[in-house]
């Protein structure tokens, strides 16, 4: 499997319009590519505690993990992430940390 974790760093007071608007755009990909078998799975989680809390910016987990790289390849080049990846972009406070690679354990 291929994993991928990044976070990315919104202003506050545009959090929950971040989250409506990555419901509205990301989500619906995400049930696509699980329902084609692409994607074995994905998750948004609001980082409310870990090193790295600024005041101002709310952190956000992304999680995706694919049967491999190819899964991967497909989402990043797909249409609908790219006018979305463009749209989250105007929400982030600082660059995100972006991580990738072959799973070595799951449960």
């Amino acid at each position: 499997m291929q994993a991928n974790a990044i976070v990315l760093r919104v202003r506050a007071e545009d959090a929950a319009e971040f989250e409506r608007l990555f419901h509205e755009h990301e989500f619906p990909i995400w049930e696509d590519f699980k329902t084609r078998g692409i994607l074995v799975s994905a998750s948004l989680t609001r980082g409310e505690l870990g090193t790295h809390q600024t005041a101002g910016i709310t952190n956000y987990v992304v999680t995706a993990v694919f049967h491999d790289m190819s899964g991967h390849t497909a989402h990043d080049s797909d249409p609908r992430f790219e006018a979305w990846n463009e749209m989250a972009d105007r929400f982030q406070a600082e660059d995100p940390l972006v991580f990738g690679g072959t799973t070595l354990l799951a449960v």
